[in-house]
């Protein structure tokens, strides 16, 4: 088993402490709806056939279902930019679109976090999203209700990169008829970001029998090599 990301003394000295601790609590916290936490009005878009349309696509759970949302204008590419009233970390983007085969489902997607505002089409050409899906079928994961109804599709997100996002910008594309994409639901699952280390405690490290060792008696005590946290 590979070293390479276990996290050390000099880690936790280091003047990237924000993202040590993103390190250390991206697999911790709870998978549930963000609704709640989605600046509903602040949500725009570019190239959509209705300008003012984007704000549809977030709906309550129960409205999960409902086919209004938005489609593209000119071609089948079309940028949703969704902000967040607060930080939150991103496990599980939620999407209801056409299904397989159909010609308004987008076959790629692009995520991309922490824009400030609405980009254009040349902005995120320059730019590597930090997911780039192919949407063209549904996740592995993908459901049926009890009665045989498609469930929304959840696609898994890569926490660690996602840890800490004040708003994502999803890029859609490369649809099937490769005139237009329609896209009804955007929903995301996490939970608001959350520092869970006591931020007195960097710099130190614990030892059996101390309730604080200070770290330069812990690296006394290892000699020359790192006291090492899994």
């Amino acid at each position: 088993m590979s070293c390479a990301d276990d996290l050390t003394v000099d880690d936790l000295n280091d003047s990237s402490a924000t993202a040590v601790l993103e390190r250390v609590t991206a697999g911790q916290g709870s998978n549930t709806s963000l609704w709640a936490f989605i600046d509903r009005d602040g949500v725009t878009g570019v190239n959509l056939q209705d300008p003012t349309a984007a704000p549809k696509i977030i709906k309550t759970w129960d409205n999960r279902f409902n086919e209004e949302g938005v489609e593209s204008g000119v071609d089948d590419e079309l940028i949703l930019h969704i902000p967040f009233t607060q930080s939150l970390r991103l496990r599980t983007l939620l999407l209801n679109t056409p299904g397989p085969s159909h010609p308004n489902r987008a076959g790629r997607l692009r995520l991309f976090a922490n824009l400030p505002n609405c980009p254009d089409f040349a902005d995120l050409n320059d730019m590597t999203p930090i997911m780039d899906l192919d949407t063209s079928s549904p996740p592995p994961t993908a459901r049926r209700g009890p009665d045989g109804t498609r469930e929304v599709e959840e696609w898994s997100l890569k926490v660690q990169k996602l840890a800490n996002v004040h708003s994502a910008t999803l890029l859609f594309s490369e649809a099937v008829s490769e005139r237009r994409t329609a896209v009804w639901y955007v929903g995301f699952k996490g939970d608001p970001k959350t520092m869970t280390m006591d931020m007195s405690r960097l710099g130190k490290v614990e030892a059996q029998n101390s309730a604080e060792n200070p770290v330069d008696q812990a690296k006394q005590s290892q000699g020359s090599g790192y006291t090492t946290i899994r």
